[in-house]
């Protein structure tokens, strides 16, 4: 599948980034749990090394 497979987008569409698109581009940084204490292991998030499955990201607040 390609990008031209895709169905043409209204021209009143509203531009959409996805989140995971953003950040795997390095433009919004990688989102870490507030229950998650260890500076290595928020650096390793950070860094993209250990993904974290959104059920467990907890409220975004």
């Amino acid at each position: 599948m390609s990008i031209l497979d895709l169905p043409p987008t209204p021209t009143d569409a509203d531009p959409v980034i996805l989140p995971g698109f953003s950040t795997g581009l390095g433009i919004t940084p990688r989102r870490v749990p507030r229950w998650i204490k260890d500076p290595d292991l928020i650096a390793s998030i950070e860094a993209g090394l250990i993904d974290i499955d959104d059920d467990l990201m907890g409220d975004p607040a």
